[in-house]
């Protein structure tokens, strides 16, 4: 059975993340950090090099224990990830919105991308843009954030987190047309879920791409006890 250590900045994440892996034969070793996006709304906010400092001891801890791969979910730790990082951890690393982020670089026509965390619009996009670029990609993609409301998810204030995440997808679906329609971070995922059951209309989200990449590149196996149909 493969191994896989997943750092979260929020405890809302491992129920998701369990449940994307569940049909294979795979188990999730759970680590828990938000210390660096707590301390980016104190007085005194680390650094860019000490958050970087702190996201790669976190994950040579982790790696000590010999998993098979390593999965970033916060869009914010997985952006301070750089080339050189992964060259120097033996385990593959996944961060959350990587693989969503291929996909949605080489998708067509216009698209609207919310987010939920302001401070990762900027370096996000700019990851997009240089995979965008180094494809010969153009998409045509607006930004939309939702202020105010990661404070809440931080604070575990779930429900109400959860909630402005509706009502912003309920005032984008009449104002982005025929535009696909997209959230950025793994948080959102239940809300997007809900709302296309409820709506019909189609809500994209990194969970998909990041389960599918996990499997292909592990070669994951059907766990005896799942559904194949």
């Amino acid at each position: 059975m493969k191994r896989i250590a997943c750092l979260h900045a929020n405890h809302s994440n491992i129920p998701l993340l369990d449940e994307a892996v569940a049909p294979w034969n795979a188990e999730l070793v759970h680590y828990v950090d938000p210390g660096s996006l707590l301390q980016h709304t104190g007085v005194c906010s680390p650094t860019t090099e000490q958050s970087h400092d702190r996201l790669i001891s976190q994950l040579l801890w982790m790696e000590a224990a010999n998993p098979d791969a390593i999965v970033i979910t916060c869009t914010q730790y997985a952006a301070a990830l750089k080339a050189e990082d992964e060259a120097r951890l033996r385990t593959p690393v996944f961060t959350i919105d990587g693989p969503f982020l291929a996909d949605i670089a080489e998708r067509e026509g216009p698209q609207t991308l919310l987010f939920a965390n302001p401070a990762t619009v900027t370096p996000t996009m700019q990851r997009l843009q240089a995979y965008a670029a180094a494809n010969g990609l153009r998409p045509q993609i607006e930004v939309r954030q939702l202020t105010g409301a990661f404070a809440l998810l931080m604070e575990n204030k779930q429900e109400a987190y959860l909630e402005a995440v509706r009502r912003a997808l309920d005032e984008l679906l009449s104002a982005t047309g025929q535009a696909s329609l997209s959230v950025a971070q793994l948080s959102m995922v239940p809300v997007a879920r809900r709302f296309t059951a409820e709506t019909g209309r189609a809500i994209g989200h990194p969970l998909q791409s990041l389960t599918t990449r996990i499997v292909q590149t592990l070669q994951l196996e059907w766990a005896e006890s799942s559904n194949r149909s």
